[in-house]
């Protein structure tokens, strides 16, 4: 590390990698959980997104890298978890015949979102701070996460009883 590295970027690599454990692990964690219910699937879709909001709230008013780095894993566990549970889930439900153009067109709205939430979060970073725009984010992202859990609580209960009774559909 040269005189000329600029400042804080230490800290940046390690926030980043706490971001990729996370987003590694997550998955790995979920599968073990979740096993082959598409009923948990679907629950640990939400939780995994409330796990992502809640860990972003903390890391907003975080005081110190210290506590920043976990909850950047954590957040991140969650967030891997998730959009590997959706992918998981969109494979098992989806026909064979139309499964690629079901999973192409997940993938385009994920990078689509993705991308103008990033610029939307740097136009409100550059106007209230990282901090705020992190909360403002984590907010988004917790109410994202409790209304998918309230809408698909039908359809999770539906599955959770073909999966315990096979012989009733």
């Amino acid at each position: 590390m040269g005189a000329t590295e600029p400042r804080g970027s230490c800290s940046q690599r390690l926030l980043l990698s706490a971001r990729g454990l996370g987003v590694a692990l997550g998955p790995l964690i979920a599968a073990r959980i979740v096993g082959p219910s598409l009923a948990r699937v679907l629950l640990w879709c939400g939780c995994s997104g409330l796990t992502f909001g809640v860990c972003y709230l903390g890391l907003a008013v975080a005081p110190a890298l210290a506590i920043a780095a976990p909850l950047a894993l954590l957040a991140h566990l969650g967030g891997g978890a998730q959009w590997t549970l959706s992918t998981y889930g969109l494979q098992r439900r989806a026909p064979d015949h139309i499964r690629g153009r079901i999973l192409a067109g997940d993938f385009g709205i994920v990078m689509l979102i993705i991308t103008v939430s990033n610029l939307a979060a740097g136009v409100l970073a550059d106007a209230t701070g990282a901090r705020v725009a992190i909360a403002v984010f984590a907010g988004l992202g917790l109410v994202a996460g409790t209304a998918y859990l309230v809408l698909t609580r039908g359809v999770r209960v539906a599955l959770a009883t073909q999966e315990q009774h096979p012989a009733l559909i």
